[in-house]
Protein backbone atom coordinates (compact mmCIF):
# COMPACT_ATOMS: atom_id res chain seq x y z
CA UNK A 1 0.00 0.00 0.00
CA UNK A 2 1.27 3.69 -1.45
CA UNK A 3 0.96 6.36 1.19
CA UNK A 4 0.23 9.83 -1.50
CA UNK A 5 2.46 12.25 -0.88
CA UNK A 6 1.08 15.25 -2.59
CA UNK A 7 -1.46 16.51 -0.22
CA UNK A 8 1.03 16.40 2.28
CA UNK A 9 2.98 18.52 0.31
CA UNK A 10 0.51 20.59 -0.90
CA UNK A 11 -0.75 21.70 2.13
CA UNK A 12 2.66 22.49 3.21
CA UNK A 13 3.44 24.44 0.51
CA UNK A 14 0.12 26.49 0.56
CA UNK A 15 -0.26 29.73 2.35
CA UNK A 16 2.85 29.97 5.04
CA UNK A 17 2.74 26.59 6.62
CA UNK A 18 6.26 25.78 5.51
CA UNK A 19 7.48 28.57 7.92
CA UNK A 20 6.52 25.92 11.07
CA UNK A 21 9.67 24.01 9.40
CA UNK A 22 11.85 27.54 9.66
CA UNK A 23 10.37 27.71 13.23
CA UNK A 24 11.27 24.28 14.06
CA UNK A 25 15.08 25.08 12.78
CA UNK A 26 15.00 28.26 14.82
CA UNK A 27 13.90 26.00 18.20
CA UNK A 28 17.11 23.79 17.33
CA UNK A 29 19.44 26.50 17.45
CA UNK A 30 19.95 25.85 13.45
CA UNK A 31 20.40 29.29 11.96
CA UNK A 32 21.10 29.29 7.75
CA UNK A 33 24.67 29.55 8.80
CA UNK A 34 24.92 26.51 9.95
CA UNK A 35 26.67 23.76 8.03
CA UNK A 36 23.78 21.27 8.67
CA UNK A 37 21.03 23.51 8.51
CA UNK A 38 20.41 22.57 4.54
CA UNK A 39 20.50 18.92 5.61
CA UNK A 40 18.00 18.96 8.58
CA UNK A 41 15.70 21.72 6.20
CA UNK A 42 15.50 19.08 4.03
CA UNK A 43 15.17 16.08 6.76
CA UNK A 44 11.99 18.36 7.87
CA UNK A 45 10.66 18.07 4.36
CA UNK A 46 11.01 14.53 3.92
CA UNK A 47 9.51 13.70 7.54
CA UNK A 48 6.19 16.23 6.84
CA UNK A 49 4.27 13.60 4.80
CA UNK A 50 4.88 10.72 7.20
CA UNK A 51 3.19 13.40 10.73
CA UNK A 52 0.68 14.80 7.66
CA UNK A 53 -0.76 11.02 7.63
CA UNK A 54 -0.21 9.95 11.08
CA UNK A 55 -2.19 12.66 12.10
CA UNK A 56 -5.57 11.42 14.15
CA UNK A 57 -7.78 13.78 12.48
CA UNK A 58 -8.47 15.56 8.94
CA UNK A 59 -5.09 18.29 8.82
CA UNK A 60 -7.18 20.21 6.34
CA UNK A 61 -9.96 20.75 8.62
CA UNK A 62 -8.31 21.80 11.54
CA UNK A 63 -5.06 23.16 9.94
CA UNK A 64 -3.97 25.33 13.11
CA UNK A 65 -4.27 22.22 15.45
CA UNK A 66 -1.95 20.14 12.87
CA UNK A 67 0.48 22.70 12.66
CA UNK A 68 0.83 22.59 16.87
CA UNK A 69 0.85 18.80 16.19
CA UNK A 70 3.19 18.61 13.07
CA UNK A 71 5.48 21.32 14.69
CA UNK A 72 6.14 19.29 17.99
CA UNK A 73 6.71 15.84 16.24
CA UNK A 74 8.99 17.91 13.60
CA UNK A 75 10.83 18.76 16.40
CA UNK A 76 11.68 16.23 18.93
CA UNK A 77 12.18 13.81 15.56
CA UNK A 78 14.72 16.44 14.39
CA UNK A 79 16.11 16.95 18.01
CA UNK A 80 16.60 12.63 18.40
CA UNK A 81 18.74 13.08 15.20
CA UNK A 82 20.78 15.88 16.18
CA UNK A 83 21.45 13.54 19.42
CA UNK A 84 22.27 10.68 17.37
CA UNK A 85 24.47 12.67 14.76
CA UNK A 86 26.29 13.75 17.66
CA UNK A 87 26.75 11.27 19.74
CA UNK A 88 28.08 9.31 15.84
CA UNK A 89 30.44 12.44 15.59
CA UNK A 90 31.73 12.73 19.08
CA UNK A 91 34.49 10.62 18.84
CA UNK A 92 36.01 12.29 16.06
CA UNK A 93 39.08 14.30 15.82
CA UNK A 94 38.42 17.49 13.91
CA UNK A 95 40.41 18.00 11.01
CA UNK A 96 41.48 16.21 7.45
CA UNK A 97 42.35 12.58 8.11
CA UNK A 98 45.26 12.31 6.57
CA UNK A 99 47.15 15.06 8.49
CA UNK A 100 45.94 12.93 11.55
CA UNK A 101 47.12 9.65 10.36
CA UNK A 102 50.73 11.55 9.37
CA UNK A 103 51.28 12.10 12.75
CA UNK A 104 51.25 8.91 14.12
CA UNK A 105 54.34 6.45 13.88
CA UNK A 106 54.16 4.08 11.44
CA UNK A 107 54.58 0.15 11.71
CA UNK A 108 57.85 -0.39 11.09
CA UNK A 109 58.75 2.51 13.92
CA UNK A 110 56.68 1.08 16.10
CA UNK A 111 58.72 -2.65 16.29
CA UNK A 112 61.52 -1.35 16.13
CA UNK A 113 61.31 0.59 18.92
CA UNK A 114 59.78 -2.29 20.47
CA UNK A 115 62.50 -4.30 19.60
CA UNK A 116 65.54 -1.63 20.45
CA UNK A 117 64.15 -1.07 23.77
CA UNK A 118 64.00 -5.09 24.50
CA UNK A 119 67.38 -5.63 23.01
CA UNK A 120 68.78 -2.80 25.15
CA UNK A 121 67.21 -4.47 28.23
CA UNK A 122 68.46 -7.72 27.20
CA UNK A 123 72.05 -5.89 26.87
CA UNK A 124 71.37 -4.20 30.61
CA UNK A 125 70.52 -7.30 32.12
CA UNK A 126 73.48 -9.36 30.39
CA UNK A 127 76.25 -7.06 31.67
CA UNK A 128 74.69 -6.14 34.59
CA UNK A 129 75.10 -9.57 35.99
CA UNK A 130 78.61 -10.16 34.59
CA UNK A 131 79.84 -7.08 32.81
CA UNK A 132 83.04 -4.92 35.24
CA UNK A 133 82.22 -1.12 35.68
CA UNK A 134 83.89 0.38 32.69
CA UNK A 135 81.71 -1.71 30.73
CA UNK A 136 78.80 -0.79 32.34
CA UNK A 137 79.34 3.00 32.30
CA UNK A 138 79.83 2.69 28.74
CA UNK A 139 76.59 0.84 27.60
CA UNK A 140 74.66 2.76 30.32
CA UNK A 141 75.85 5.91 28.31
CA UNK A 142 75.38 4.83 24.88
CA UNK A 143 72.07 2.95 25.30
CA UNK A 144 70.22 4.97 27.97
CA UNK A 145 72.18 8.15 28.11
CA UNK A 146 72.71 8.61 24.70
CA UNK A 147 76.13 9.88 25.28
CA UNK A 148 78.95 10.14 22.71
CA UNK A 149 82.74 8.47 23.50
CA UNK A 150 83.54 12.13 23.89
CA UNK A 151 80.39 13.10 26.66
CA UNK A 152 81.25 9.32 28.44
CA UNK A 153 84.53 10.03 28.92
CA UNK A 154 84.22 13.53 30.73
CA UNK A 155 81.27 12.66 32.48
CA UNK A 156 83.33 9.21 34.27
CA UNK A 157 86.72 11.56 34.07
CA UNK A 158 88.35 9.30 31.95
CA UNK A 159 90.40 9.51 28.84
CA UNK A 160 88.88 8.46 25.51
CA UNK A 161 90.97 5.66 25.10
CA UNK A 162 89.40 4.23 28.44
CA UNK A 163 85.96 4.45 26.74
CA UNK A 164 87.59 3.20 23.53
CA UNK A 165 88.67 0.01 25.71
CA UNK A 166 85.60 -0.29 27.65
CA UNK A 167 83.58 -0.48 24.41
CA UNK A 168 86.26 -2.99 22.78
CA UNK A 169 86.05 -5.09 26.13
CA UNK A 170 82.28 -4.97 26.24
CA UNK A 171 82.07 -6.32 22.53
CA UNK A 172 84.17 -8.97 23.01
CA UNK A 173 82.01 -10.37 26.32
CA UNK A 174 78.73 -9.47 24.03
CA UNK A 175 80.38 -11.90 21.01
CA UNK A 176 80.98 -14.49 24.07
CA UNK A 177 77.70 -14.44 25.18
CA UNK A 178 75.83 -14.36 22.25
CA UNK A 179 77.91 -17.29 20.11
CA UNK A 180 77.83 -19.43 22.98
CA UNK A 181 73.84 -19.64 22.74
CA UNK A 182 74.25 -20.33 19.35
CA UNK A 183 76.57 -23.20 19.46
CA UNK A 184 74.24 -25.10 22.22
CA UNK A 185 72.09 -25.94 19.16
Amino acid sequence: MTIDNAAAYQFLFTGDHETMLYAVLKKLNLKPGHPDYEDYFQEARVLFPDIYHAFPEDPEEKPHQFLAYAQQKLYWTLMDQRRHDFRDNSHQESGDGDTLLSGLPGDDDVLAAIGLADYRKYLLKLIGASGKTGEWHFLVGTLVDQLTVDEIAEKHQVSRNTVYRWRRLLTQRLIHHLTAEHDIF
